[in-house]
């Protein structure tokens, strides 16, 4: 399996979460046994940390209608480059989606199918933060592509987003898409809104944790306390390897 992080800005640099957030991302990869070259990065500005160099790409796959979308024009670029081989499981994954314990391809099972995800938990809606998929998923890359452009356009520049079109396309079972998509357990994507409900469903330990550190809920917590305890569960859903790395970057 290959660890796939994709960053691409205007600045042609990480904004300021980012540049801790890869660092960690990297150093938690290490950690868990992942070999230096199975971490692949890919930006649109020359970055080395730790032995992973970034594979750089043109400024153009930035996607400025809706900067988290850039994922899709990026895959299928790489896609049609060849960046994608055969026979190769891809977890693509935002910065602040962390993985807390080792993952196999054999628990994922998803020989039968082109593309794995979570939804959000609390609801049905895909969620396209964390992700595992193979080369056999390039048309439908290419298709979600299409349709989010064309959609803007059909709508007068009211836009929908991947998830959006994922949502659309599996509740029409479109092409039988549904026929190539698992739906993963929460534990692959966890986040930390209605976690209560979430931590019910989810496979223990939790593998993946998915949230920004520094951001404020409900006006009052940030989501670093949240995940240490500070929340509807009362304990922590973070381990404590994963708060000593963090604790290395300053999040106390």
């Amino acid at each position: 399996m290959k660890n796939l992080l994709i960053y691409v800005n205007p600045r042609r640099d990480f904004d300021e979460e980012n540049k801790t957030l890869i660092k960690l991302q990297i150093d938690n990869s290490l950690k868990l046994g992942w070999r230096i070259k199975d971490i692949l990065l890919v930006t649109n500005f020359p970055y080395e940390y730790s032995g992973v160099k970034s594979f750089v790409i043109g400024d153009e796959y930035y996607c400025e209608l809706f900067p988290q979308a850039t994922k899709i024009d990026v895959i299928v670029h790489l896609f049609n480059i060849g960046f994608i081989k055969d026979n190769e499981l891809y977890w693509v994954h935002d910065f602040d989606a962390y993985q807390q314990e080792i993952i196999t391809e054999q628990e994922l099972d998803l020989d039968n199918v082109d593309i794995g995800l979570t939804d959000y938990g609390r609801n049905n809606r895909w969620n396209n933060g964390s992700a595992f998929i193979k080369k056999e998923c390039i048309n439908l890359y290419h298709l979600i592509k299409k349709i989010m452009y064309t959609e803007y356009e059909d709508n007068k520049g009211r836009w929908k987003n991947e998830e959006d079109v994922l949502m659309k396309l599996t509740d029409g079972n479109v092409n039988n898409i549904n026929s190539r998509i698992k739906r993963l357990n929460i534990t692959y994507n966890f986040g930390i809104k209605k976690m209560k409900i979430c931590y019910d469903k989810a496979i223990k330990p939790i593998k993946i944790l998915h949230f920004h550190p520094t951001r404020i809920y409900w006006n009052r917590t940030t989501a670093w306390d949240i995940v240490k305890g500070k929340n509807e569960l009362g304990f922590p859903v973070i381990n404590q390897r994963l708060i000593k790395l963090f604790n290395k970057y300053g999040y106390i």
